[in-house]
């Protein structure tokens, strides 16, 4: 490994050239990505797994991941060292694809199980790095760079992200023409494992830097529910963690449902599931005007009470051209909640709680992801004949989570502070009833016809005070604690809910 840098010792050509392979970095993983983790499901049905066996995969990586991020803060004071953290995982992930290609191309008994084995550690590896990853690439990226090079990174990483997924599908189906479906999935996630090995090749070309160690501070898990002061912070990761777990007991099950029910290709599978990508990356620009205008609480309880469309559409039809229109639904209201909690997560935070709030974060979320893709299939596993409402299997566990994402809208969305004085609630909830009922179908619709029209704006566009805070780095990603002053000020907008 080179010596290690201090952060103002790189020069500006060092910089460039970190951030070059940076980029190049994201969008290896994206191929990854897109060629492994979006075709695992598929991969264990064609081995002959039950729809419980495809919840735990879908729950055992998050569950693996938020046991290793008790793990995380002190692996980064033991070694002192991010990078070698960030390549050490990435590595161990790349040999993790490689076994599960394996496992495809010579299947045996346990098949199922290596590759949900494998499959954990990979995924898992890939979560522990994470907060070291977030805080060593916000100390390469100058300050005033830092929302123009994430935007564009963010933007590649989508593309890749969508012609990996959709390619994969097409090349599939073509290789099942000519091989068993096991080696069709193994010489993809060879592929996979390619992306991930040139993906840690550009991680060791990055530039190094100290890391001080004195300057990290940690928060205890018991402290967010001991302390009256993070009563905010706690309700906030209750929704996201809650919201989670609603989404995830159905998440896993489309990909059965589509394969075994509804009797897809592959070819099919993949253009479904690449249509929620490319949604995402139109509705970028979108979002970022809605939240300049109404500001991140706003949009983060839109999308909220929208997110039920996600699953409950599923249940009025079975055709191709209707699911990708359901998809492009949910890819654009996913798109306006994942930069609302962004933003939301980025104005409660201070710098130096960077590394220990982004594993506690993922403690929560992984937790409840896991919780609910468990319970889905549990549920599939004991009710997969009940009936309710007329539906049964599959499109009553989409009915469920769907009734469950709007309990969860309706009970905490009024816990989440803003950030700002609302003097005017009724004029908020108008706001709210504007981006719900008209401005989706506008934005939508405009979008779509200027078409690739998604730069800087992508990502950058925030409210003015979550502009700035951006400004300051990816690597300030869900810290979501509160300090002094500034809990006190959150009391005063406490009764302004909507």
């Amino acid at each position: 490994m080179e010596p290690i840098e201090e952060e103002g010792t790189l020069t500006r050509g060092e910089r460039n050239r970190s951030m070059k392979y940076s980029t190049a970095d994201g969008m290896a993983y994206s191929l990854m990505t897109g060629l492994g983790d979006a075709y695992i499901p598929a991969a264990a049905i064609s081995l002959g797994a039950t729809n419980f066996y495809i919840g735990l995969l879908a729950a055992l990586p998050q569950l693996f991941g938020a046991f290793l991020q008790f793990f995380s803060l002190s692996i980064l004071r033991f070694f002192k060292d991010r990078k070698l953290i960030v390549v050490a995982g990435a590595f161990v992930q790349a040999v993790c694809w490689l076994c599960v290609a394996a496992v495809m191309l010579w299947p045996g008994p346990l098949s199922i199980e290596l590759i949900a084995v494998f499959f954990t550690l990979g995924t898992g590896c890939s979560l522990l790095i994470n907060p070291a990853w977030s805080s060593w690439i916000s100390d390469i990226v100058p300050e005033n760079e830092r929302a123009g090079f994430f935007a564009g990174r963010n933007r590649l990483m989508q593309l890749m992200l969508f012609a990996a997924t959709f390619t994969a599908g097409i090349v599939l189906n073509q290789l099942q023409l000519a091989y068993p479906a096991a080696v069709a999935f193994g010489i993809i996630f060879v592929v996979a494992a390619t992306a991930r090995f040139a993906s840690t090749f550009f991680l060791t070309q990055m530039s190094n830097i100290k890391y001080e160690i004195q300057l990290m501070r940690e928060i205890q898990l018991k402290h967010l529910f001991m302390l009256p002061a993070h009563r905010h912070e706690l309700w906030f990761l209750a929704f996201v963690a809650l919201l989670t777990f609603s989404v995830q007991f159905a998440s896993p099950f489309f990909t059965p449902y589509m394969l075994n029910e509804l009797h897809f290709t592959l070819e099919a599978l993949g253009i479904v599931t690449a249509t929620s990508v490319l949604a995402k990356i139109l509705s970028y620009p979108y979002w970022g005007k809605i939240i300049d205008r109404f500001g991140n609480r706003t949009v983060l309880i839109a999308a909220a009470f929208l997110s039920p469309l996600g699953s409950v559409l599923w249940l009025f039809s079975k055709d191709l051209p209707m699911l990708l229109l359901f998809n492009i639904v949910s890819g654009f209201i996913w798109s306006g909640y994942e930069i609302a909690v962004f933003n939301y997560a980025l104005s409660m935070v201070g710098r130096e709680l960077r590394p220990s709030f982004i594993s506690k974060y993922n403690i929560f979320v992984n937790v409840f992801y896991a919780a609910g893709a468990i319970a889905g299939g549990l549920f599939l596993m004991g009710f997969g004949n009940a009936m309710l409402f007329g539906f049964s299997g599959f499109l009553l566990v989409f009915l469920i989570s769907g009734i469950m994402r709007i309990v969860v809208a309706l009970a905490f969305t009024p816990k989440l502070t803003s950030g700002r004085e609302v003097l005017n609630t009724s004029q908020e909830r108008a706001m709210v009833f504007d981006l719900v009922a008209v401005y989706p179908t506008q934005g939508a619709v405009s979008h779509v016809l200027t078409g690739w029209n998604f730069t800087r704006k992508a990502v950058s566009s925030t409210t003015e005070r979550g502009g700035r805070i951006m400004k300051e780095g990816l690597g300030a990603t869900g810290e979501l604690l509160v300090e002094g002053g500034r809990k006190l000020m959150s009391k005063v907008s406490r009764r302004k809910h909507l």
